[in-house]
């Protein structure tokens, strides 16, 4: 297999709504990540132990936070990845069945990390409404008192 077009492949991918390619770091950061992830997922078919929780985590902050990509997109992409590492390596049924089931691990930690991303993101719209809220509050009160002490 050829692993660094593999990584290009996805990284494509993952940037396929951006018109015009993003800076550098953001296309470096995720070919990191992307390679983490195409690395750790060879080692698990190989029966070795691989952490991808950060680089997976590194992947989903990016995606859950570009609009263009639905929940369900987003976790198409990792299927997608599964897809062409089990076409590139050419593995046969029951080889592909073992790697399917290996990558499984992958998208639910995928997926777990995509819903935590979205939960800190409604909270952090939460507070800024709260404060936004406040701020008005605040303006009310100041207009109120300013009112009362023209009377």
């Amino acid at each position: 297999m050829d692993r660094k077009k593999v990584v290009e492949w996805w990284v494509d991918k993952l940037l396929i709504n951006y018109p015009v390619k993003p800076v550098f770091e953001v296309v470096s950061f995720l070919q990191e990540a992307a390679e983490k992830i195409v690395d750790g997922a060879l080692s698990l078919y190989e029966g070795k132990e691989a952490d991808l929780s950060d680089a997976v985590d590194d992947v989903m902050r990016f995606l859950a936070t570009d609009r263009n990509f639905s929940p369900g997109d987003s976790m198409r992409l990792f299927c997608d990845l599964r897809d062409f590492m089990a076409d590139e390596l050419n593995l046969r049924t029951e080889e592909r069945l073992k790697f399917a089931k290996t990558f499984e691990e992958i998208i639910f930690t995928a997926f777990d990390a995509y819903m935590a991303c979205r939960e800190k993101i409604f909270e952090l719209r939460l507070k800024e409404k709260e404060a936004d809220v406040e701020m008005m509050r605040k303006i009310m009160d100041y207009a109120s008192r300013s009112l009362s002490s023209q009377d």
